[in-house]
């Protein structure tokens, strides 16, 4: 855990650690020159629990604080946390436990609830759980909650740690690299609350992490479609993904396209189950939904052609109810009326 400036949330985050029914770990804490009481808290901590390790650093950012705790670790295992969140009493019991019988997963997420800064429950995010998915969901984001991992050390140590670069989306970079060498998954259980207020890095530095976001995708999306692929093709798609409306009539048929090309060629390229295969072109299908419903400055004709390419990857999107709630009710509402006032 690498914390700065941390004093309101981090006796939290320490007790949930510290509570947890697996109790055979070294808690290994980076304070990235904390100015606040944050040195003082983890001073008191550090006299009443041994297994708590407290390394004193001038402020070098995330990353270094990451990569410093990493190279520290003895552990088979490494588990990330943040110095705001809360895992739950049996997170690290049931990700050891799993890691141990399943030898073939390097990356270990879980399921995760959004608390607000009084600790209030949120929503609850519920990310894909079976590797095969994972991989799909990389080329558009980071499907892995972060500060809900446990990584086997030496996956980690053959990646060469986080990388510099990929700043403020130092995990989705290291999970895209870590898809080319093991399995990532996430357990169906929610085993950890994350916070969410504005002292979140991802909310400070927003700007910073898209940037970062859209290299790591081109690279993603490169390996599997080749290196034609524009990079401002990935910009455009990650606008769309994160609720950023795309007004240009060309710019919005790249995106469909990609799309399109993204579903094909992975289809072609991995061994999907049934059920699998369903999930990805519902998801695909999905993608088109919310660029359908977003996009205002285009003809009724175009949003008719979105539609109807994201009904033909998956029929079974009209009457789901996980799409209904998302936008494809005001998708074809829209569409409909496009099509009433068209001249007969």
């Amino acid at each position: 855990m690498s914390v700065y400036n941390g004093e309101n949330y981090l006796k939290e985050a320490i007790e949930s650690i510290l509570n947890q029914t697996f109790r055979d770990f070294e808690f290994i804490i980076i304070n990235d020159g904390s100015t606040d009481s944050t040195g003082d808290i983890l001073a008191r901590y550090q006299q009443v629990d041994n297994r708590i390790l407290v390394y004193k650093q001038e402020n070098r950012g995330l990353i270094a604080s990451l990569n410093r705790g990493c190279q520290l670790a003895k552990g088979k295992y490494i588990a990330r946390m943040d110095a705001d969140d809360i895992s739950l009493p049996e997170r690290l019991a049931r990700e050891v436990n799993y890691l141990e019988t399943h030898p073939d997963i390097g990356v270990l997420g879980t399921w995760m609830e959004y608390i607000d800064e009084n600790s209030v429950p949120q929503n609850k995010l519920c990310a894909p759980t079976t590797p095969n998915l994972i991989k799909w969901f990389l080329l558009f984001g980071c499907p892995v909650a972060h500060p809900s991992v446990m990584i086997r050390r030496d996956t980690i140590e053959t990646l060469g740690l986080y990388r510099p670069e990929a700043l403020h989306a130092e995990d989705y970079d290291l999970w895209s690299r870590a898809s080319l060498i093991t399995r990532i998954t996430n357990m169906p259980e929610i085993l950890l609350q994350y916070r969410t207020w504005e002292g979140n890095i991802s909310s400070r530095q927003f700007q910073i992490k898209e940037q970062s976001a859209v290299r790591i995708m081109h690279s993603t999306i490169t390996r599997l479609l080749g290196p034609e692929v524009p990079l401002e093709e990935i910009s455009s798609l990650r606008r769309v993904l994160v609720g950023l409306p795309l007004d240009n009539p060309q710019q919005i048929d790249r995106v469909v396209t990609l799309v399109q090309q993204l579903y094909r060629a992975y289809l072609n390229t991995n061994s999907l189950s049934p059920a699998e295969t369903r999930e990805v072109a519902q998801d695909a299908g999905m993608r088109l939904l919310t660029l359908a419903a977003s996009t205002t400055k285009i003809s009724p004709q175009m949003r008719f052609f979105i539609l109807a390419r994201a009904l033909r990857l998956s029929p079974s999107l009209f009457w789901s109810r996980r799409v209904i709630t998302k936008g494809v009710k005001k998708a074809v509402r829209m569409l409909m009326t496009g099509l009433e006032r068209r001249p007969r």
